[in-house]
């Protein structure tokens, strides 16, 4: 997907973030060992997001490509976030934004199960 396309998609999910109740505090941000695509607060949990639009739903669509790997690049990236913002002390969790087509974005939230990465 293109940088602009990316773009769209990645101002779709913070669109329906916000609608859900989120406040969005940083976007693309990135560490050495990856990027997270939306960082933002829910109920006093931040919230790492990953962003994933996909134009059909074979191969599982946009949740199949969350793969493990990518789960394990996102959390290094997000404890190296909640290090440098000194919020070591913060909850926190992997959510994930779907948007298949043209369709409503999908949010899904806690994408990430203890032993997974």
């Amino acid at each position: 997907m293109s940088r602009e396309l990316g773009n769209i998609a990645e101002d779709a999910a913070a669109a329906a973030l916000e609608g859900a109740g989120y406040t969005i505090l940083e976007r693309n941000y990135f560490a050495r060992v990856g990027e997270i695509d939306i960082i933002a607060m829910d109920d006093g949990v931040i919230c790492f997001v990953e962003v994933k639009k996909r134009a059909y739903e074979t191969f599982g669509g946009g949740a199949a490509a969350i793969t493990k790997s990518k789960i394990t690049k996102i959390l290094k990236s997000a404890r190296r976030y909640l290090y440098e913002k000194k919020l070591l002390d913060k909850d926190y969790r992997l959510d994930a934004v779907i948007i298949s087509g043209e369709g409503v974005p999908q949010i899904i939230r806690n994408i990430y199960t203890e032993g997974m990465a």
